[in-house]
C-alpha cells in the first residue's frame, strides 16, 4: 500500500494512470471484435484447402437469343458424356488422388446452397443445403469421414433418393437430435414459397442417411450447419474438383499442368477454362465478405490506437522516467546497484499499468453489462466457443489488452531506465 501511495503521489503518475485507463477502454473497444473475428477465421475448415483444386469447365457451344426469354442454348448444349470423359482423364493424372464433378459452387469456393429451417419436435436449426449427385465421390475428395457405421464414407453418395435423402454434419445432428446416431430418422424442413401470389411456408420431409464430421462452407461460418442433400445429377458445365496426393504442391501442380490441361482436355464442346486453388478462393471470399471488411476496419482501428499508444504513452513514460534521473543517482550514491535501480523502475511501471488496466476494464465492464460484448450471429446451440460465454469472453480480451499495454509500457520504461542506470553517479547528481 505504501508503494502505491508513493507511486500515485506524483502528478506525473496520476496523469500517466489516467492516460492508461483511456487507452485500456479504447483498446477494449477496438480489439474485442478483431479478436473474435480472427479466431473464427482461423477455425479448422474440416478439409485440406491446400490440396483441393477446382477446374472450371466451359462450353464452346454457341447460343442464340430468343426475344424476352433471354439466352437459350442450342440442341447441342448438353454433353454430359464429354464432361464425364474429362473427369476420367483428370483422375488418370499421377498427382491427382481423387476427383468428382460438383453440382454447384464447391465447398471452399464461396457461398453454397440455400438456407432453410429444419425442425425436430420443438427444436429448430437454420441449415445450409448443399447438393451432391448420386454415386459421386464428393465426400472422399474432401476427406469427410462418415460417423455412421452402417454407411462407410465410400458409400455416402450411394442409394440416395432425390430431394429425400440428407446427410448431416456432427454439430447439426447434435443440435437437432442431441446425438449422432440418427440414421433413418426423419427431419422436417420449412422454407418460404414465392411461386404463388401469396407467400406461404412449405414443409418438406427428409430421411437422414448418415452423419459426417463438421466442415465449414465459408470463412465466416461458425456453426457448421451444412445439410447435404441428394440431387438429380451434375449440372451443365459442372466444375471438376480434385484432391491432390499427399506432398503435392497445388501451386506447382497448376503452374506445371494448367496449360497441358487446357490443351489436352478439350472435347468437341467442352474445355478447361482455368484452375483455382481452394486456399486462394477461401482467402478471397474472406476478403470480400462483410466479416472480412469488418476485420480490415478493425485492424486499422487497432493500428490507430496502437500508434497512439506508442507515441502518447511512450512519450509520457520517457519523460516520467527521465525526470527521476536524480533520484536514481541518489540511490546509486547510497549503495544501490544498477540492477536494483532498474528493477525498481520496472516494478513501478508494472504496478502502475496493472492498476490502471484493472480500473479501465471495470469501467468498460459497466458498458458491456448494458450493451453486451461483441458476438457473431449463430443458430446452432451445439456449437459454442469461448466468446459465447460472457465471463470467459471478458476475461480473455481483458488479458490480451493488458498484455499489449504492459509490453508497451515496459519497453518504454526499460529503454530510458537502463540508460540512466548505466550513467555515472556524478552525471546523475550534477543537477541535484
Amino acid at each position: 500500500m505504501k508503494q502505491l501511495k508513493d507511486l500515485f503521489g506524483r502528478k506525473t503518475s496520476i496523469w500517466l494512470a489516467f492516460s492508461l485507463i483511456l487507452v485500456t477502454i479504447a483498446l477494449w473497444w477496438a480489439f474485442d471484435p478483431l479478436i473474435v473475428n480472427t479466431y473464427v477465421m482461423r477455425l479448422p475448415v474440416g478439409y485440406d484447402l491446400d490440396r483441393i483444386v477446382k477446374l472450371e469447365v466451359a462450353s464452346s457451344v454457341a447460343v442464340r437469343e430468343i426475344g424476352s426469354n433471354g439466352i437459350v442454348p442450342t440442341d447441342d448444349w448438353f454433353h454430359d458424356s464429354e464432361e464425364q470423359l474429362m473427369l476420367s482423364r483428370v483422375q488418370e493424372l499421377p498427382e491427382v488422388e481423387q476427383a468428382y464433378r460438383a453440382t454447384s459452387t464447391p465447398l471452399g469456393f464461396g457461398m453454397v446452397g440455400s438456407n432453410s429451417w429444419f425442425y425436430h419436435d420443438a427444436d429448430s436449426v437454420l441449415g445450409w443445403k448443399y447438393g451432391f449427385s448420386p454415386d459421386s465421390r464428393m465426400f472422399e475428395v474432401y476427406g469427410m469421414h462418415s460417423l455412421t457405421p452402417s454407411v462407410p464414407t465410400s458409400e455416402l453418395t450411394h442409394d440416395c433418393n432425390q430431394d429425400e435423402s440428407i446427410i448431416l454434419t456432427r454439430s447439426f445432428a447434435l443440435a437437432v437430435f442431441g446425438t449422432i446416431d440418427v440414421a433413418g430418422r426423419r427431419l422436417r424442413s420449412q422454407k418460404l414459397d414465392y411461386s404463388s401470389d401469396k407467400i406461404t411456408w412449405v414443409d418438406t420431409w427428409y430421411r437422414v442417411r448418415a452423419v459426417v464430421e463438421d466442415v465449414r462452407y465459408a470463412p465466416y461460418d461458425r456453426d457448421m450447419n451444412i445439410v447435404f442433400t441428394c440431387t438429380s445429377g451434375d449440372g451443365d458445365c459442372a466444375p471438376i474438383i480434385l484432391r491432390l496426393r499427399e506432398g503435392c504442391d497445388a501451386r506447382r501442380f497448376i503452374s506445371e499442368n494448367e496449360g497441358e490441361l487446357q490443351r489436352d482436355l478439350i472435347t468437341e464442346h467442352r474445355y478447361i477454362r482455368s484452375a483455382v486453388i481452394a486456399r486462394d478462393a477461401f482467402d478471397l471470399t474472406m476478403k470480400q465478405t462483410g466479416l472480412g471488411r469488418q476485420m480490415r476496419h478493425g485492424s486499422l482501428i487497432a493500428a490507430f490506437f496502437a500508434i497512439n499508444l506508442a507515441f502518447g504513452v511512450f512519450g509520457t513514460l520517457l519523460m516520467y522516467t527521465r525526470e527521476r534521473r536524480e533520484e536514481a543517482g541518489v540511490r546509486r550514491a547510497f549503495g544501490a546497484t544498477k540492477w536494483s535501480v532498474f528493477c525498481g523502475f520496472i516494478r513501478e511501471a508494472w504496478l502502475l499499468t496493472t492498476v490502471s488496466v484493472v480500473i479501465g476494464c471495470i469501467i468498460y465492464f459497466q458498458y458491456t453489462s448494458a450493451h453486451g460484448l461483441y458476438e457473431l450471429l449463430g443458430h446452432n446451440p451445439a456449437v459454442r466457443y469461448w466468446f459465447d460465454d460472457f465471463g470467459t469472453h471478458f476475461l480473455v480480451v481483458s488479458v490480451i489488452v493488458y498484455l499489449i499495454i504492459l509490453c508497451a509500457v515496459l519497453i518504454a520504461t526499460a529503454i530510458p531506465a537502463w540508460r540512466i542506470c548505466r550513467s555515472e553517479i556524478t552525471g546523475a547528481l550534477k543537477d541535484e
